[in-house]
């Protein structure tokens, strides 16, 4: 990493703090976020992902999931991008959905347990 980057990234770090949980407000559901979860008490953030809140779950963005209610998200920061209300619908739907596209095509997601194995189940 060179110097330049190096302060551009702290520079973002202080635009955009980690903020807690419990800090999240109605006005900030919808907005774009990554997330830092906390396994055996070191912190580790969610890589180039990114989530939203809409009020009732966290949702990954792409490809779309519902995150599981008791995943260990400790901390957010917000993006400063709101996501559109179509946009949000579009993502929780196609995260409820039985189906994705994949190239092109239509196939059935893997059950939960076969998540390794992207092929359809026969």
């Amino acid at each position: 990493m060179t110097i330049a980057e190096r302060k551009a990234r702290e520079e973002y770090d202080r635009a955009n703090p980690w903020r807690p949980l419990r800090e999240m407000t109605t006005d900030l559901y919808g907005h774009i976020c990554e997330l830092r979860v906390s396994m055996y008490n070191t912190f580790e953030d969610m890589g180039l992902r990114r989530f939203f809140y809409d009020g009732e779950a966290w949702y990954q963005i792409e490809p779309p999931r519902k995150l599981y209610r008791y995943e260990p998200i400790v901390e957010f920061r917000s993006r400063g991008i709101v996501l559109s209300k179509w946009r949000q619908r579009s993502v929780i739907e196609r995260s409820d959905s039985k189906y994705e596209w994949r190239g092109g095509r239509m196939y059935e997601k893997p059950k939960k347990y076969k998540l390794y194995w992207r092929a359809d189940d026969n």
